[in-house]
C-alpha cells in the first residue's frame, strides 16, 4: 500500500515544481537596513532575517493595515466625508477640504499611493468614529493575523509614543492583505487620478514606491519615511510564479536593499507544490464497507519553499494502515503525510478518505460470502 501511494507522490514532485530558468546561486545580501525580512507569499516562510522581531517606528507602513481594516469593514462605494481635523494632519496629504466627499475606494487610493496622512483620518473617521477606535480595530486585526509585536496608536504612521511594529509583522500582515485582490490591484497601480471638487481638473495620485518603475517583477506595496524611523519599504515582486515580500526599515537605501532581498529569494528557492488541493493521493481498503475501497487525499495542499538544488532530497512518507473498518466518515483521518528535505521533517499533514463508506448488511455480507463458496 505504501509503495504503490508513494510512487503517486513522486510523479507530483515533477509535475507541480515551479518553471522558470535556472539561475545561480546569490550570495546573502549586504543591507543597508537596519531591520529587514524577505517572506514567501504563499508559505509563510522567511527567507532571510536581520534584526526582524525588533521593534520599529514603521512610519507611513502603517498604512497597509489602516487600508486592510477599512477593506474589511466598509464598501468600496461607501461615501465618506472628510473633517476639518482630518483635513488638518500633518504630513504627506493629497488635500483634502472639509467636507470634501469621495468613496472610500477613491481615498484608499490616496492613502496607499500618495501615503496620504489625511485620508488615512478621514477613513478612519467615517468608519469607525474616530480614529482611536479605528486604532483599536487595526490592533484587532494585526493580533488575529499573528502580529504580536505591534501596535498602533494612529491610522498614518506620523510618530507616537507606543507606536511600534516589527519587518516580521509587517511581512506577516502585508501577506495576508496580499490575499486581498483589492489590496493588491490598489498597491501595483503606478497612478491614479479621482475627482478634485471645485476645480476643473482631477487630483492625480503618483504611488511613492519607485520600486514599480525600477525593478520588472515589483507588484506593490507601501513606503514609508519619518525623521524617527528612518526610510522604510515594504514591497512585493512576482516572478514565475513566485510572490515574495521584502520589508526594509531604517535604510539609506530601501530600493537598492529590496532588489537584492528579491534577487536573493528568486535565485536561492523555488516553490514546490507537492499536493494540490483536492488531489487524490491512493486509496485504502474498507473492511466490511459497501465498497470495498476509499479514494485518500491529503487534509490541504502542501506547498513548500526549498533552496535551488534540493529538489532530490525531498521525501515524501505516508504512514496509512493496510485498511480500515466500515463505516467511514468523509474527511475522516487514517493517516498522515510526511514531507522532509534530507532528514529534517518540514511538513506533517493528515491524510483523510475522500468519500464516506456505510457500513454492509449483515445479509448482503452473507449473500457475498455465499456466493464466494459457490
Amino acid at each position: 500500500m505504501k509503495d504503490g501511494l508513494l510512487k503517486v507522490l513522486v510523479v507530483s514532485l515533477v509535475l507541480f515544481v515551479s518553471k522558470g530558468s535556472p539561475a545561480q546561486a546569490t550570495p546573502r545580501p549586504n543591507l543597508a537596513a537596519y531591520s529587514a525580512v524577505l517572506m514567501d507569499v504563499v508559505t509563510g516562510k522567511v527567507l532571510l532575517a536581520k534584526n526582524g522581531a525588533e521593534r520599529r517606528a514603521p512610519a507611513s507602513t502603517t498604512k497597509i493595515i489602516t487600508a486592510l481594516v477599512a477593506m474589511e469593514r466598509g464598501e468600496m462605494n461607501q461615501v465618506i466625508t472628510a473633517s476639518e481635523n482630518a483635513s488638518k494632519v500633518d504630513g504627506s496629504s493629497i488635500w483634502l477640504a472639509p467636507g470634501e466627499k469621495h468613496t472610500l475606494e477613491e481615498l484608499l487610493y490616496g492613502v496607499l499611493l500618495n501615503s496620504g496622512n489625511d485620508a488615512s483620518v478621514a477613513i478612519a473617521e467615517g468608519l469607525a468614529g474616530s480614529e482611536k477606535e479605528f486604532a483599536a480595530w487595526m490592533n484587532e486585526k494585526a493580533k488575529a493575523i499573528g502580529a504580536k509585536d505591534s501596535c498602533f496608536i494612529n491610522c498614518n504612521g506620523l510618530p507616537d509614543t507606543g507606536h511600534f511594529s516589527t519587518a516580521y509583522d509587517l511581512a506577516l500582515i502585508t501577506r495576508y492583505a496580499l490575499h486581498n485582490p483589492v489590496f493588491s490591484k490598489i498597491v501595483k497601480t503606478k497612478k491614479k487620478a479621482i475627482e478634485w471638487p471645485g476645480r476643473d481638473y482631477n487630483r492625480l495620485m503618483v504611488n511613492h514606491n519607485k520600486l514599480l518603475w525600477r525593478y520588472e517583477f515589483a507588484d506593490g506595496v507601501k513606503t514609508g519615511y519619518t525623521r524617527q524611523a528612518g526610510r522604510c519599504l515594504v514591497a512585493s515582486a512576482t516572478k514565475n510564479g513566485q510572490r515574495l515580500i521584502a520589508v526594509v526599515l531604517n535604510s539609506k537605501r530601501i530600493y537598492e536593499d529590496s532588489k537584492l532581498l528579491f534577487e536573493y529569494g528568486f535565485n536561492n528557492y523555488q516553490l514546490l507544490t507537492v499536493i494540490q488541493s483536492e488531489q487524490k493521493i491512493g486509496s485504502i481498503q474498507v473492511d466490511e464497507g459497501v465498497n470495498k475501497k476509499v479514494s485518500l487525499l491529503s487534509h490541504r495542499p502542501v506547498t513548500l519553499v526549498i533552496p535551488k538544488g534540493q529538489l532530490d532530497q525531498v521525501k515524501i512518507n505516508i504512514e496509512v494502515p493496510s485498511s480500515i473498518p466500515a463505516p467511514v466518515e468523509r474527511l475522516q483521518q487514517v493517516g498522515e503525510v510526511e514531507v522532509k528535505i534530507g532528514s529534517k521533517l518540514i511538513e506533517k499533514v493528515p491524510v483523510v478518505t475522500a468519500a464516506g463508506v456505510p457500513k454492509d448488511s449483515l445479509w448482503r455480507r452473507l449473500w457475498n460470502w455465499l456466493k464466494s463458496m459457490i
